[in-house]
């Protein structure tokens, strides 16, 4: 691409960054009132005993709106997951190319989603749908949430314009040809889709005639393939579903599959506190409370050889607890943590390593987005979810603990020895760190006693994190907006990834491949444990190359019927999964956590984090092996709720 048309692109972009970052905005904070309204509507029913009316049925319908106002400004950012292993490895040409077929790829499935979401709001009005209890049309939320997704199409086409001009940058006329040829074959293949025109594809006949279970393979493997080669996971995912199901039902009954599945999704109660937590977390952290954390960790363990090193196990623990998020624990303890124990002499590998495993307690310790997103693909309890992961999260930080006692034991030169507890510095730590115990008590306290539903527990927690930030002045500078900013690409690469999964998921459910895979292990006369173990190797083995929301999207809806056929509790399973996915961010060479340390302290190799995390993933191997052993340390807690 020549120089001005870089900068020409440049100029149709930013602005619309700007307008996207605006919507984004109001979005988000739309979502930060209908925390406070259903704050609001708790408080009103435990002091006066009563609510207000249909509240909870339209704040639904507006957090449905105002999530789907965040997708575009994530499509602007770019923000969606794809796997570059094999693209990588490819010459940068070719890997350009395959950039632009996965954006064209992306747009039209982008395009289908909101096409069948318009339809489906028309479908709506046309039958005078209402909500249950004030009877209000619902016409009208879904035409909205339908423009917010179609906005998506227009900058998502930009983008693909701007990796076709990279893609041709100083290429060979040749390969300008082949990019030209790829882009018109997608624009065929999708017109003779929407004309309904898909017997006529190549390899129709063959795949219609394959059993449903097969087939379903087969679509397994080329979504593999296409994934592989650069295309964004959820429109892998989402376009493969919606071949798959038009293939086996038409083209028109799958479309009506799409739209009403994503429309149920939206709008279902039990996803409504996935962007609520997000918050919680994206305000604690903006409140400092992770700070706070760090500090009474260190305070309280100070006696301890390698005090900072134990101290950023328990402070990830803690902030984990508000954020939800691996990646987040491991970023805020590599920018807080790390200089500390560095500027301390510390052994890097020891403070790298410590920093990378405690970031895995971010999606173990509730509320974490992990487990409702374990919840959301296998319609769970997402309380009693976050139930069962409390004794096995404090398993988790024990055994880490333990690890880095018994380093030190052998080689004590690897960190400073502990000095006395100062009681007043103790004391001034544990009165700043009230915030973040009071907000994690509240939060779980009301699920386990049945005070909150899920719901109402993450508005508290979103309202009351927004609260600590706003009092103690957090909020100005910026800083708002860059929190929201943030918090609005993370919304907008979970339900994207939802939207494909969900399709995929009807296509795996549709075609009954779980009972085909449970009767073929049955008759290889593998026990039941012999299953939870294969698939354990297989989360370890993923989590080296892929994302762990990938992970479960793609895993969850095949291996959970295995699970529960082979007899297994799906809360335990639950458990077990998001510990494996987390596993697999620590896990050499391409754990997540282990690139995100690294792209902050550039100048610590990847080989000294790789020699540091290898004590923790000895300790995890041990974690799993000891919830596969006594089923009774995720289960005992959710059998008290």
């Amino acid at each position: 691409m020549s120089m001005v048309a870089s900068m020409r692109m440049g100029q149709i972009l930013a602005p619309t960054d700007r307008a996207t970052r605006l919507l984004a905005t109001v979005a988000v904070l739309t979502i930060v009132c209908i925390a406070f309204a259903t704050i609001a509507d708790v408080a009103m029913r435990a002091i006066l005993n009563t609510t207000i009316t249909g509240l909870s049925e339209v704040l639904l319908l507006v957090l449905a709106v105002a999530v789907t106002a965040c997708l575009p400004f994530g499509c602007a950012r770019g923000v969606h997951l794809s796997v570059d292993l094999a693209t990588s490895l490819m010459p940068p040409r070719l890997g350009q190319a395959l950039k632009f077929a996965g954006a064209t790829v992306l747009l039209i499935f982008i395009a289908l989603i909101g096409i069948k979401l318009f339809e489906l709001a028309h479908t709506f009005g046309a039958r005078g749908q209402t909500t249950i209890i004030l009877g209000w049309p619902v016409a009208p939320f879904y035409f909205a949430m339908a423009g917010f997704v179609l906005l998506c199409v227009p900058i998502q086409a930009l983008n693909a314009i701007n990796s076709f001009s990279e893609a041709t940058t100083d290429a060979r006329r040749a390969t300008k040809v082949v990019i030209l040829l790829l882009a018109f074959a997608m624009v065929a293949v999708t017109a003779a889709l929407w004309s309904g025109g898909i017997t006529m594809l190549p390899g129709y006949a063959w795949l219609k005639s394959l059993n449903p279970a097969v087939m379903a393979l087969v679509f397994f493997g080329l979504m593999w393939v296409i994934m592989l080669l650069g295309v964004p996971l959820a429109a892998a995912m989402g376009l493969i579903g919606f071949f798959g199901i038009s293939v086996m039902v038409g083209f028109a009954p799958a479309g009506t599959v799409i739209g009403g599945e994503v429309g149920k999704f939206l709008t279902s109660p039990t996803l409504s506190v996935l962007p609520l937590f997000l918050l919680m977390g994206a305000f604690a952290s903006l409140a400092g409370l992770s700070a706070d954390i760090y500090r009474f960790a260190h305070e309280l363990l100070r006696p301890l050889h390698g005090s900072l090193a134990h101290a950023t196990i328990a402070g990830s623990a803690g902030f984990g607890a508000l954020t939800g998020s691996s990646l987040a624990t491991a970023a805020t303890f590599g920018k807080v943590a790390l200089p500390e124990m560095r500027a301390r002499n510390y052994d890097p590998a020891l403070a790298a390593g410590a920093v990378a495993a405690g970031g895995t307690l971010g999606s173990l310790v509730p509320p974490s987005t992990a487990l409702i997103l374990f919840a959301l693909l296998s319609e769970q309890s997402i309380g009693r979810l976050f139930m069962a992961a409390l004794v096995p999260a404090i398993l988790a930080i024990a055994l880490y603990l333990l690890a880095i006692w018994a380093l030190l034991r052998f080689r004590p030169q690897l960190a400073p020895d502990g000095t006395a507890i100062d009681g007043p510095a103790l004391f001034a730590a544990a009165k700043a760190c009230w915030g973040a115990v009071v907000l994690f008590g509240l939060v779980i306290g009301g699920i386990y006693t049945g005070i909150f539903t899920d719901a109402e527990a993450a508005s508290v927690g979103a309202g009351g994190a927004f609260l600590f930030a706003l009092f103690r002045g957090k909020l100005g500078g910026g800083r708002l907006w860059e929190a929201m900013a943030e918090n609005t690409t993370t919304i907008a690469l979970i339900y994207t990834l939802i939207f494909g999964a969900v399709t995929f998921s009807f296509l795996v459910a549709f075609t009954q491949v779980p009972s085909v895979v449970s009767d073929w292990i049955v008759s290889l006369g593998v026990a039941p444990l012999g299953v939870v173990i294969l698939l354990i190797m297989v989360y370890l083995v993923l989590g080296m190359v892929m994302d762990s929301y990938a992970m479960m999207v793609i895993t969850v809806p095949i291996f959970l019927p295995l699970i529960v056929q082979s007899g297994y509790d799906p809360i335990w399973w639950g458990v077990l999964t998001v510990i494996c996915v987390e596993m697999g961010m620590i896990t050499p060479p391409f754990g997540m956590n282990i690139f995100m340390l690294n792209s902050i302290a550039k100048d610590i190799r990847l080989g000294t984090i790789y020699r540091g995390v290898l004590p923790f993933v000895g300790v995890d191997i041990i974690k799993v092996a000891l919830v596969i052993a006594l089923p009774v340390l995720a289960l005992w807690l959710p059998s008290h709720m």
